[in-house]
């Protein structure tokens, strides 16, 4: 994918977030279902571990470090959310404020970041004992970059510390049937586009549009295998159909 595109869709997405921040926060308050299945390996890891470090990529509204804080996870958690949205780091920032434990939010755009090489230097610690990547995948553009991503997220973990992805499995749905546009509404060429990328419309009071990608199984088995991580479990869970998002637990051995 060229340069100038990436920059492109990325530009579409934080408007997207500019304009849907508020609504976007207040129909994503509740837990993912999937999270729960996830405890069996991360409390014992929080139990031998003292801190135990999360970094939470593209945390929004800060709802997984309010859910890790809910299971005590551990006596001292240490939780870092960054988030390209600066609206949604607010909504972090508010939710979390209450609850007793260590906590830190920064504002760091990925995909420039990746670009630039610069994330792994922007992120406080080198070495996190728990990364998750949820809900961010599908805004990275380009399979180039998806994998450099998930590259350095495991390269920041400890031995035997885990990273957790997901994939919006969006093409399952029928109502996102409807919220696709043709990419030359938002002057994109869909022939510059890569397989399985999509713009969508919200479609919920106002008129703003997202870049998302569809990773396939294919494509995950290329991401998981070049991760130098090692494969734990897959599973899908979320939304009414439970189905709506694809977990990968990866260790680093």
């Amino acid at each position: 994918m060229k340069i100038a595109l990436i920059h492109q869709l990325n530009k579409i997405n934080a408007r997207f977030y500019q304009l849907t921040a508020t609504e976007f926060s207040k129909t994503r308050s509740f837990y993912w279902q999937g999270w729960k299945n996830l405890l069996p390996f991360i409390q014992p890891l929080a139990k031998e571990k003292t801190p135990f470090k999360v970094l939470d990529v593209g945390c929004g509204n800060g709802r997984f470090g309010e859910f890790l804080f809910r299971q005590k996870i551990s006596k001292k958690l240490i939780y870092h959310g960054l988030d390209n949205s600066q609206e949604l780091l607010n909504f972090a920032q508010q939710r979390l404020e209450p609850l007793k434990f260590e906590k830190e939010f920064m504002t760091i755009d990925l995909v420039e970041s990746l670009l630039h090489q610069t994330l792994s230097e922007e992120i406080p610690y080198k070495k996190y004992h728990l990364t998750t990547l949820f809900g961010v995948l599908h805004h990275i553009p380009s399979q180039r970059l998806r994998q450099e991503l998930v590259q350095l997220l495991g390269n920041s973990l400890v031995s035997g510390g885990f990273l957790i992805l997901t994939a919006w499995r969006f093409l399952n749905e029928k109502r996102f049937e409807k919220k696709q546009i043709h990419s030359s509404i938002v002057q994109i060429d869909p022939e510059e586009l890569e397989k399985n990328d999509y713009i969508l419309d919200w479609q919920q009071g106002i008129t703003a549009h997202r870049y998302c990608h569809y990773t396939d199984e294919q494509e995950m088995k290329k991401l998981i295998t070049n991760s130098g991580l090692k494969l734990v479990q897959e599973y899908v869970a979320d939304g009414k159909s439970e189905n709506l998002n694809h977990y990968v637990v990866l260790r680093k051995t």
